[in-house]
């Protein structure tokens, strides 16, 4: 088994080489973000353009959900704003003026054909409503294919730090908003932030607390939400995302030795497996914006500890062109180090010349507040969750 392969799914302790140089910036920092800047110029001028061709419709999107909403509230006070040169709005205005009318009527003379009538008006009302804001979505997504890969490209820009001295070479004589903003350097904080080289940016770093967690809930299209807390961290554009929550399984897309091992862990954690149609286990959902190497490095580990004696509890591989991402279960001994307020690490590491794991550069992650939401949670997941999971996804009937 050849050590590249052991880079890729090594867990537990490992003891890291090469640690002396881990505070510097990485060898390839400098080429990737002043390239990142000059190709972001052309990239957010083109987001600024499609922006404004998608403001008027954003602006009657939000218009027709405001009238909808009036429809269903019967809210006549509507209708001295509506415009009678809209076929739509005229539309609705008839509909409030008819319906005040057979309102009348149904007062002075209640009758089912009355009943039926107002009905039947009010859904055909509100499919006109539904067919003017389908026909914006499709008018919204048209314009938004016609850019191609615009929306992809734009992942590497938006929220990014760039670096003034190689936008204003991108800009040359061009206006546009982050051009503009980039010759500003009077600006305390604006929609840009910039840097005056790229090495600064491997000093620029931002950590926020980890979540309140809430209870598991339902949202409006049906999906779980809730039961999760977030830490997030950034270091120049580095930007990771770690979310400790409980991970859903379904047993009946799982094989026997799999339903097996996660009924062991669930009663060591004491979880039980009160579900008859799923697991949950708690894991962490890891995401970070490194899409290609920084350095030399050929895969990223997880660890809690010091490089020299990383507890490793996941690892990726590097470059692969796409954010590291992954939903991780955790071991009860790795729990009880994040519910302890340990803090986590990203190591970036290659294998050297003899073999051994030598670490490139790291990034700590946040723990603050992570003692107490990780505990907070992890308590939530071993009592109440069981019920809130069968009341929110009963069990099928036999």
């Amino acid at each position: 088994m050849s050590r590249r392969f052991l880079l890729g799914t090594v867990v537990g302790l490992v003891s890291l080489g090469g640690t002396s140089a881990l505070a510097q910036a990485p060898a390839n920092l400098e080429t990737i973000e002043l390239t990142r800047s000059r190709e972001c110029v052309s990239i957010l001028a083109r987001l600024d353009q499609l922006d404004a061709g998608l403001t008027p419709l954003a602006e009657r999107s939000s218009r027709l959900l405001a009238i909808a909403e009036a429809i269903a509230l019967e809210d006549d006070s509507v209708v001295d704003s509506l415009d009678a040169a809209d076929p739509v709005q005229a539309a609705v205005r008839d509909w409030f003026r008819r319906d005040a009318e057979l309102a009348a009527r149904y007062v002075s003379q209640p009758t089912p054909e009355l009943l039926q009538e107002r009905t039947a008006s009010r859904d055909e009302i509100r499919v006109t409503v539904t067919e003017a804001l389908e026909a914006v979505q499709a008018e919204a997504d048209a314009a938004i294919e016609a850019t191609g890969d615009l929306p992809q490209q734009a992942s590497r820009c938006n929220g990014a730090v760039l670096v003034r001295p190689a936008v204003l070479e991108g800009c040359g004589t061009t206006r546009s908003s982050v051009c503009d903003a980039a010759r500003d350097t009077a600006a305390v904080r604006g929609r840009y932030r910039f840097v005056e080289s790229a090495a600064d940016l491997w000093d620029l770093q931002e950590l926020r607390a980890w979540t309140a967690p809430a209870p598991l809930s339902v949202g409006p299209a049906g999906q779980l939400g809730g039961g999760r807390t977030m830490g997030f961290t950034r270091l120049g554009n580095v930007v990771v995302n770690v979310a400790f929550t409980p991970w859903l399984q379904e047993r009946s897309e799982l094989p026997p030795e799999a339903i097996e091992r996660l009924t062991a862990l669930t009663d060591t954690l004491g979880f039980g497996s009160s579900h008859p149609e799923f697991f949950f286990v708690p894991a962490l959902a890891i995401r970070v914006t490194l899409p290609q190497a920084l350095d030399t490095e050929s895969a990223y580990l997880f660890h809690f500890g010091p490089p020299e004696s990383a507890d490793v509890f996941w690892s990726a591989p590097a470059n692969s062109g796409q954010p590291v991402e992954a939903i991780v279960p955790l071991t009860p001994h790795h729990i009880t180090r994040l519910r302890a307020g340990e803090p986590m690490m990203l190591t970036a590491v290659r294998e050297a010349d003899d073999g051994e794991i030598d670490a490139v550069y790291a990034i700590e992650l946040t723990s603050l507040n992570q003692a107490t939401t990780t505990a907070t949670l992890y308590q939530y997941m071993s009592g109440q969750l069981a019920a809130d999971l069968a009341r929110l996804i009963p069990p099928e009937a036999p």
